[in-house]
Formats: C-alpha cells, structure tokens, sequence
C-alpha cells in the first residue's frame, strides 16, 4: 500500500475527525499508516490551522455548522478535485470578462488555472485572489474592503457590502461551505449574505462545488442552487444528490464526466 503524502493524511484525519465530532488520540494513531510522531505533528498543524482541538487524549472538530476551516487549510485540500472543475468555467473566463470571486479555495483554484487570458477584471475580497489577480500584468484588480479576518484571509463588513450593490460584473464564481437539500449554507453570517448579494451583482452567478460539500451542514443560507446560472460539481457526486437538485430547477454539470 502506497504511504499517504501529509496533505491526503491530515485529510483523512480532519475528515474523520469531522464527521464523528471526539475522537481519541490512541484510535487516530490506528486509523494511519505512520509513525505516532509524524501523527502527532499533522495534529499539531491541524490544531494550528483551527480545524481540531486536542485536550485530555480527544481530539475535538473545531469546523461544525458553526464555523469554517482556515483558507490556509482549504487551500490544501481535494486539489486534483477543485482542478477539475477548472474546465467548466473556460467559455466564462475570457477576455474582457469581469469577474467576482468569493473567498473559495475552489474559486481560486479554478482562477489560477485561466492566468494565460487576458484582460480579466477580477473583483474580489479574498487576499489569496487579490495575490494571483495581482500577479498577473494585464489583469484589473479591484478590491472589496472591510475588516481583515486572518482566518477566512478575506475583508468582510459593510464598506464591501455596499461596493457590491453598485456593481454589475459579467459572471459570479461561488463555492460553498455546505449544501443541504439542494440549498447552498454557510456557518458564518456575513459570509452567507456577501455570497448572496454576489448573485444580485453580475449577469450570471455560477456555484462551483465537489461532492463533500454535500455531506456537510451550515447554518446560514444563501440561496438555492436553483437560483444559479450553472451549477457544477465534480463527476463523483452521487447520481441521487445530481437528479435532486434537477428535479428542483438547477442547471447541473458534471465536470470531468462524459455524460452531461
């Protein structure tokens, strides 16, 4: 059996974490195939990144319905799965377009894929985006403000908010925390309505999301995946959640799949 590289073992550990709420330490070291201090110093990351805390032996999920795992966290997981999505948004990302981002890993991981098009405006709160968009010569940059949140690495507050409801960008890319019922969540508040207004301000909203988000809960709503343009996820979502939010209006694709 091949060994695991440290992003797919702190995944398998903050997942399993995740979806039992406690576990103890003696039955995480069983559950990988490494030494108990390589073990240790993925939970010591994870700890560090807010995903788990440690007391007692008990490793408890810090990310619940409730709260959200770091941008630096997120930016490291299901790569290869938010890389994939990347090929759907090719007739959306073209020259010209302008273009608002939340603050999604998957987002900007789909973006970092397009660097090669020119004459992006890019419209964004999330620093790792404001980086990458800045990188790039010919791309616009513009800004949404606010207070700084060092966890979410994105401005939040209402001098974005409002930047928002003055603009009419081509296209909206989205992600989402969690997906319920074909319903799009999010732990945090602010987070769910910035998201929200985000399908007010551009001519056509797209949700771009792999099959966990679907087995997570939040509890903010911001909007129904019906009330997307397009909704794309990765082609292991199971047929049942694909031909639920079908049957309710949503605009599916399923990206690296030969069957529409």
């Amino acid at each position: 059996m091949a060994q695991l590289s440290k992003n797919e073992r702190q995944q398998l550990l903050a997942e399993h974490v995740l979806n039992v709420g406690t576990v103890r330490i003696e039955d995480l070291l069983k559950l990988v195939d490494a030494s108990s201090m390589t073990i240790y110093r993925d939970l010591s990351e994870l700890e560090n990144d807010r995903v788990i805390v440690r007391s007692r032996g008990e490793v408890t999920a810090v990310a619940t319905s409730l709260s959200e795992t770091s941008m630096k966290y997120r930016l490291t997981q299901e790569e290869e799965a938010k890389d994939m999505l990347a090929c759907e948004f090719k007739e959306y990302i073209t020259r010209g377009a302008s273009i608002i981002c939340d603050d999604s890993s998957t987002v900007f991981s789909i973006l970092k894929q397009f660097t090669d098009v020119g004459g992006l405006t890019v419209i964004t709160n999330n620093w790792s985006i404001i980086q990458l968009a800045g990188s790039v010569p010919d791309w616009e940059l513009v800004t949404l403000g606010g207070r700084y949140d060092r966890h979410l690495d994105a401005n939040y507050g209402p001098e974005g908010m409002k930047a928002l409801q003055q603009m009419h960008a081509d296209h909206a890319f989205i992600s989402a925390a969690a997906i319920t019922d074909g319903v799009v969540y999010h732990p945090y508040p602010e987070v769910a309505a910035y998201k929200a207004l985000m399908l007010t301000s551009a001519a056509q909203s797209h949700l771009a999301v792999t099959a966990s988000k679907f087995e997570r809960k939040a509890l903010y709503r911001v909007a129904d995946t019906a009330e997307f343009d397009s909704v794309v996820v990765t082609s292991d979502t199971p047929d049942d959640v694909v031909a639920q939010l079908r049957e309710r209006g949503a605009a599916v694709r399923l990206a690296g799949s030969t069957t529409p």
